[in-house]
């Protein structure tokens, strides 16, 4: 079912209205402790390119889903918009969040003149609704995806 929503990008000075969404994903993560934690980070990662959209509910003031995203150069795709982040909040899920904000950055990545669109997701039982979404959104999986953590910068 489609639920009425408005989709707009959220501003670092707003970090407080994407926060429980990204939370939702990212629940161990220092830089989601606290909105203030959310702001310096998004004001960090900001001049990098990256970017929030969020999905918000009539009568809500927190986006019920986020996507955080940001244009890349990559020698096997070219310009390539990429999703690092995209969570719903357990309470408003199945609701069409998501793929709203995926039809938003498929849109958002042709107006910025990009070749692709990539997304990483994580592995998982937990994980099966969102990669059954990817991939009714017309995604592949191209890749795998591999970490080594150094111990070292900041997180």
């Amino acid at each position: 079912m489609t639920e009425p929503r408005d989709l707009r990008p959220i501003p670092p000075a707003q970090a407080e209205l994407a926060l429980p969404a990204l939370r939702a994903l990212r629940l161990d993560s220092p830089h989601t402790a606290t909105p203030d934690a959310l702001r310096a980070f998004l004001n960090t990662t900001g001049p990098e390119g990256y970017a929030l959209v969020g999905a918000f509910e009539p009568g809500r003031e927190e986006a019920a889903a986020v996507a955080r995203y940001c244009v890349m150069h990559l020698l096997h795709a070219g310009r390539t918009l990429y999703v690092d982040d995209l969570s719903t909040l357990l309470g408003a899920r199945g609701r069409g969040h998501a793929r709203a904000l995926l039809h938003w950055l498929k849109g958002r990545a042709r107006e910025l003149d990009c070749a692709a669109l990539h997304l990483d997701s994580g592995v998982g039982e937990t994980r099966f609704t969102a990669h059954r979404l990817h991939h009714r959104a017309g995604m592949n999986v191209t890749a795998h995806h591999f970490s080594l953590p150094l111990g070292r910068g900041t997180a």
